[in-house]
């Protein structure tokens, strides 16, 4: 391959995921919004599960979560399954993040927490999924199967999907009102933590 050719797919794969991040935005709607209260309004710990790239996913929404003063947990269907589970309580919430829907793992996860009376969530993209079925709200997140990378590998989907975790976060971080102050007593560490310690904002800062 030629510099001019991989200049050429390298500028369409970032158009691509523009283009699914910019689509996804005006079909955010009540799913969306109900997901933003469950999230807020959880009394326990929010929990996130997945695998592969979606567990990438999650673990990274349950650290944003916390950031935004909404106490968060990702816990990886291979502990979970082994028992730590047993950690999720009633009136909790599991977030689970699949593409397909159809990830053992995470719909035996799923199961466990409707056992244990904890509100589940699916983020997937085939609403007619195992994991669409068995959890109790949907967020459905959809992304062209054709901007995969290869036509397999998931890359604008998980780019897509984290965008929609942004923006639930966002939305969260203003429904829980956490405060500046709060979030410096739990982010003492890097630039992030240097900042907030003198009371500025990190806007596009780097931990």
């Amino acid at each position: 391959m030629r510099k001019t050719a991989a200049m050429g797919l390298a500028v369409e794969t970032i158009r691509h995921e523009a283009e699914a991040i910019a689509a996804i935005a005006p079909a955010l709607g009540d799913a969306f919004w109900k997901t933003c209260q469950l999230i807020a309004g959880c009394k326990g710990i929010v929990w996130v599960t997945g695998v592969g790239t979606s567990g990438a996913i999650g673990a990274r929404f349950a650290h944003i979560l916390t950031d935004c003063g909404a106490r968060s947990i990702f816990l990886s269907p291979d502990i979970g399954l082994h028992g730590h589970s047993g950690a999720m309580a009633a009136s909790e919430v599991l977030v689970a993040i699949s593409r397909g829907g159809e990830s053992a793992e995470v719909n035996a996860m799923v199961a466990i927490a409707n056992r244990r009376r904890l509100t589940t969530i699916a983020f997937v993209e085939d609403e007619a999924s195992t994991l669409a079925r068995t959890c109790r709200h949907v967020q459905p997140i959809h992304s062209p199967a054709e901007y995969e990378l290869g036509g397999y590998c998931a890359t604008t989907s998980t780019v897509v999907s984290s965008a929609v975790c942004d923006a639930i976060c966002a939305v969260v971080l203003k429904l829980k009102g956490y405060t500046l102050a709060e979030f410096s007593g739990t982010h003492p560490g890097g630039a992030v933590g240097l900042a907030v310690s003198k009371g500025k904002s990190m806007v596009g800062g780097r931990e």
